[in-house]
């Protein structure tokens, strides 16, 4: 297995400015763009939203209900045909609700995989950047937009926990190639379902700070990582990140683990530097 970790680091970017969107205007399902998107040579296409809910097959019990955005539909305009799909982390409290489900349910294609994080794949739902647009069912639009061209699906927390689904079902798409890169992921799913994914998706990375806790759950019931894991061990770091639970776990903290040339990470905008202080500077490597 190998990769490009600064090129990684470039599909990861667009994660953190999902996320800065979302919180920017949490309940609009098209927040603005960041300006860093085009910046950073991405052109955007259109959002995935899905429904905060706990429990969302107990109708009764459902809380929140509200539909938000997720993540973002991209182009890359330094190699047009490219698209991403980056898929936010978690943001809510509701959201840390449904990651904390932990009880498995089949997987339609074999194994099983977590249900809260199943349940609410199964709501994302594609919505064209386009003014006026309608949200659309997901899979066919984006197999419609890019269908002969290439497709990264990226995810951070929980959204690189909901990414390795859409992952699979974009594999599925004759023709498409399809990668994966994932980010302080949780486990998906069981040792089947690792196995199925394996076999089906050919390229694709799940990067995991050694020290973060969140690679490491759900427990029990058989749940195990992906197998292509590359661990961020201070063997291989770029940056040296403070200690504590949090700042093992930004995504801020990852990028800039993986290459740190990649921004100055003391310039982010204010958004971004409650996590961004958590990075003390680089670790110089080769003479």
């Amino acid at each position: 297995m190998s990769s490009d970790r600064s090129a990684d680091v470039r599909l990861g970017w667009p994660i953190l400015l999902a996320m800065d969107m979302h919180l920017q205007s949490p309940t609009t399902l098209a927040p603005p763009p960041d300006p860093r998107l085009a910046t950073s040579g991405w052109l955007l296409h259109g959002y995935l939203t899905g429904v905060d809910a706990i429990f969302r097959r107990y109708a009764a019990l459902e809380l929140g209900g509200a539909r938000v955005c997720y993540g973002l539909v991209l182009e890359d305009t330094t190699h047009p045909g490219h698209f991403l799909v980056a898929i936010r982390g978690t943001a809510e409290l509701i959201e840390w609700l449904e990651d904390a489900e932990f009880n498995a349910t089949p997987y339609p294609g074999g194994g099983e995989v977590e249900t809260g994080f199943w349940e609410l794949y199964s709501t994302l739902a594609y919505l064209p950047a386009a003014l006026g647009a309608q949200e659309v069912p997901l899979i066919p639009a984006l197999t419609a937009l890019t269908q002969g061209a290439a497709v990264t699906v990226a995810g951070h927390s929980l959204g690189a926990a909901l990414a390795p689904y859409l992952t699979l079902d974009l594999a599925e798409t004759p023709g498409l190639k399809v990668s994966g890169r994932y980010f302080a992921p949780p486990r998906p799913g069981n040792g089947a379902f690792a196995d199925l994914f394996d076999r089906t998706v050919a390229d694709y990375v799940a990067y995991t700070d050694y020290l973060d806790v969140v690679p490491h759950v759900p427990v029990g019931l058989g749940y195990c990582p992906l197998k292509k894991l590359i661990a961020i061990t201070p063997a291989i770091s770029q940056a040296r990140i403070a200690f504590g639970i949090g700042a093992r776990h930004h995504l801020v903290c990852y990028l800039a683990q993986l290459d740190y040339a990649f921004q100055d990470w003391r310039s982010l905008p204010p958004i971004d530097q409650g996590n961004a202080v958590c990075i003390k500077g680089p670790i110089p490597r080769g003479a």
